[in-house]
């Protein structure tokens, strides 16, 4: 067995060697860095040369880049080639009877083929109706403001001839506080790390809190009360056409103008979400040496002075998040913002009309539609298929904010079966499920390279076969992907 001093007198060379190379390098280094210029120089004695210009290197002209490959020109789509890759898909058991599909070329937006006649239920692809309108109503950069109002109503201001005030007179009362509500779908309790680095990032009540307590501490008053403010938004709190359950059992919350973590109290729902919110913000401020004198819903102050203030999201950006996580909550708080905007009551109704209003605007045929909310959990939703194509070959506004095949949103768990791989990574699409309803609407490529939108409905899924129509249906994706589709050269 060899000697651990044999072993180290083999192993000197590769150190000397190491140190050469240090050494060499930091040469190098130092050289590159100037410093040994400065060395030789030390004490001013060196005269600063310019480099001979003919020694210098002429830098080439910039090379003209040229394409490894042409722009593509996507051919348009044969409606003949799609009929025969799609149509024995569509009529598997799994899908149940009443099975609708639709395809457009994205190059022109006109539709191609379809099959399927009738309104189908369209499940949470209705978002794309209501995300597609806040939109164009709002403005992609438009935010909610949840403010605090000091009210003033009443106060009187000392005249000119009033005597002087005493000591007693001039201690502070009272404050009466307003925490009004904007119709900020993701306002949060806390700015925690994870409410910081959200999307959209979240503004919280902490944020209000914090600003509120300054400015009522910097005028010395210490003692508030506490009212709220919901009139934003009006008409009942949960659809009459939902399923009485969808409260109770916490699928969805109560619309409000005003709430924190959408109406979630830990885990639950509750079911008054404004007053939530305003006994957790009477909290902060307690924490921050104000006493609370009482919550009580009191609507919106005749006079008042804004305190504070705290804005979400971009619309964009809310519609990302409600089309890519199918948000119940946030589709039914961007109707409202569409009502409003086109003058209708802040309902269920009202938004339902702004929406329609909006999109037959744009061009869409509203006819044969029926529609009751904006996130599609009514099972009253009808919606046609041509309705939802124009939608889907239009809104290019959206075209970026549908989940991809297998990576995000709610597709991250999709497109794993079988008969599935060509869609991974390729299909773009809103998804729609209810006890026995499955949609998809959103956007593909062929594989000769055409862009194509396309619709997929059923609603007459017996509940056993829920996992196999949701298997088909990516099938039927991915085989519209794979398919050499477009019309001979």
């Amino acid at each position: 067995m060899p000697s651990h001093h044999s072993e180290r007198g083999r192993a000197w060379p590769y150190v000397l060697l190491a140190v050469v190379l240090v050494l060499t390098g930091g040469g190098v280094a130092a050289y590159s860095l100037g410093h040994l210029d400065r060395w030789l120089c030390e004490g001013g004695t060196c005269e600063s040369r310019e480099a001979d210009p003919a020694s210098v290197p002429v830098t080439p002209a910039e090379p003209e880049l040229a394409p490894v490959l042409a722009a593509p020109q996507s051919r348009p789509l044969d409606a003949d080639r799609v009929q025969r890759a799609i149509a024995p898909l569509l009529g598997r058991k799994a899908l149940g009877t009443h099975v609708g599909f639709a395809v457009s070329d994205l190059s022109s937006g006109e539709q191609v083929w379809s099959s399927g006649t009738g309104a189908f239920i369209p499940a949470s692809t209705l978002k794309l109706f209501t995300s597609l309108a806040a939109m164009q109503t709002l403005g992609p950069e438009h935010r909610f403001r949840t403010t605090v109002l000091r009210d003033t109503t009443g106060e009187e201001q000392p005249s000119a001839t009033d005597a002087a005030p005493t000591a007693d007179a001039l201690a502070p009362g009272p404050a009466k506080l307003v925490l009004v509500g904007g119709g900020d779908p993701y306002l949060t309790a806390t700015s925690n790390a994870a409410a910081r680095v959200s999307y959209p990032q979240q503004a919280s009540l902490a944020q209000l809190a914090r600003q509120t307590a300054k400015a009522l501490q910097a005028d010395g008053v210490t003692e508030v009360s506490l009212g709220y403010d919901t009139s934003l938004f009006t008409g009942p709190a949960a659809n009459p056409t939902w399923e009485p359950s969808y409260i109770t059992s916490f699928v969805t919350s109560p619309v409000s103008a005003l709430w924190v973590d959408q109406g979630r109290d830990g885990w639950r729902r509750t079911a008054d979400p404004a007053r939530q919110a305003a006994a957790t913000f009477a909290k902060q401020l307690k924490a921050r040496g104000l006493k609370v004198t009482g919550v009580a819903s009191t609507g919106r102050p005749v006079e008042s002075e804004e305190l504070a203030a705290v804005s979400s999201g971009t619309v964009a950006q809310i519609a990302q998040s409600v089309i890519e996580h199918s948000d119940n909550q946030a589709a039914e708080v961007l109707l409202r913002h569409v009502a409003i905007a086109e003058k209708q009551p802040a309902t269920f109704e009202g938004g339902a009309k702004a929406v329609r209003d909006v999109l037959t605007g744009l061009g869409v045929d509203w006819e044969g539609n029926r529609v009751y909310d904006g996130s599609g959990l009514s099972r009253d939703n009808r919606v046609t298929l041509a309705s939802m194509l124009q939608v889907v070959s239009t809104a290019s506004e959206l075209f970026d904010r549908y989940p991809i095949a297998g990576f995000n949103g709610s597709l991250a768990t999709r497109f794993t079966d079988s008969g599935t791989e060509a869609g991974l990574g390729v299909v773009r699409v809103k998804t729609g499920t209810l006890s026995g309803v499955h949609s998809y609407a959103g956007t593909t490529a062929t594989r000769d390279g055409t862009p194509v939108g396309f619709v997929i409905f059923t609603d007459r899924v017996p509940d056993r076969r829920t996992l196999d129509a949701r298997t088909m249906l990516d099938r039927i994706a991915a085989r519209l992907s794979a398919c050499s589709c477009a019309a001979s050269a």
